[in-house]
């Protein structure tokens, strides 16, 4: 396992999971086909409602077993996958698994309790799987359910999956109109759940694509949150360079203890380098490591560092 210093971490490049949760009309389609190179896993007929000068790539499946070849088929040809909807995809996999493994039927026929495991399991699989090689998108109908005047909506999806989803998300909007504008919502409110990340939060809105506009929304998101994670990376860049010398400095100075009358004055040089990031703590460690290498102590009573009994 590879162990990565945060001043050495860069997520410019990484690709991106996103939920796209609204009400039937609000246009979810439409926007996710809007992503960078997209091919869109039909499971729910959505492309039939898309205006066709806005269609892209579909993969029009019947069972999950297919979903997966069409997956596998699309790896080098797009950057893109849109679960439409993955609702009506989790429906594929409870078919998947109870076709596939006993424990997931009960004795009457219906889903049992280690079927939602079974589906839990292979959802999470797959998202991490998709994430190698693609961004991904994953739509959700809502439903608007009203308790006195409090209004929530949530996902269409079954039970214990309803929170689920959102736990390989980077990003999860919940897609609405008001007064006549769309907007994608981020930050979780009272009334939906949201994810934000990357410098992308709030409300963001969506404009309507007019005739002859490029479908290209969510390219555009995408390339803000990698242009917020480059910009990130940039900010520690000048921390980067000073703690690669002050680590160097570290690694000299604890080389140079070779007898325990230099101990406390070593301990001192380390402690009064000029430390960034984790270099103080790392020092720390690495000086106690350089006493143990030459058997040396510190003996409380005689108040100095001295060789072991």
């Amino acid at each position: 396992m590879a162990i990565t210093k945060p001043e050495a971490m860069n997520f410019s490049d990484k690709n991106i999971i996103m939920i796209i949760s609204g009400l039937p009309g609000t246009g979810k389609t439409t926007l996710a086909l809007s992503a960078p190179d997209v091919l869109l896993i039909d499971t729910d007929e959505g492309m039939a409602r898309v205006n066709p000068a806005h269609r892209k790539d579909a993969s029009i499946c019947k069972t999950y077993e297919e979903v997966l070849a069409d997956i596998k088929a699309a790896e080098g040809h797009y950057k893109t996958i849109v679960v439409d909807t993955c609702g009506a995809l989790i429906e594929y996999m409870k078919d998947w698994a109870m076709r596939t493994d006993p424990k997931a039927s009960k004795k009457d026929g219906g889903f049992s309790l280690q079927g939602y495991g079974i589906i839990k399991s292979e959802f999470i699989r797959l998202s991490a799987e998709l994430r190698k090689k693609f961004n991904v998108i994953f739509l959700f109908h809502e439903n608007m359910t009203k308790v006195d005047e409090n209004v929530f909506y949530e996902l269409v999806v079954e039970g214990s999956t309803r929170t689920l989803v959102y736990q390989p998300a980077d990003l999860a909007a919940h897609l609405f109109i008001q007064t006549g504008k769309r907007y994608l919502g981020f930050t979780p409110t009272e009334q939906y759940s949201a994810k934000s990340a990357y410098g992308i939060r709030g409300l963001i809105e969506v404009p309507e694509l007019k005739d002859g506009e490029p479908n290209d929304f969510l390219t555009r998101l995408f390339a803000q949150v990698r242009k917020n994670l480059d910009a990130e990376a940039k900010t520690l860049s000048p921390q980067q360079d000073q703690y690669k010398e002050v680590m160097d400095a570290v690694k000299r100075v604890c080389a140079e203890l070779t007898k325990p009358e230099q101990a406390a004055d070593t301990k001192e040089m380390l402690m009064n380098l000029p430390h960034v990031l984790t270099s103080e703590k790392e020092a720390k460690a690495m000086f106690s490591k350089r006493l143990k290498e030459l058997n040396i102590v510190w003996n409380s009573a005689a108040k100095a560092y001295q060789y072991a009994e």
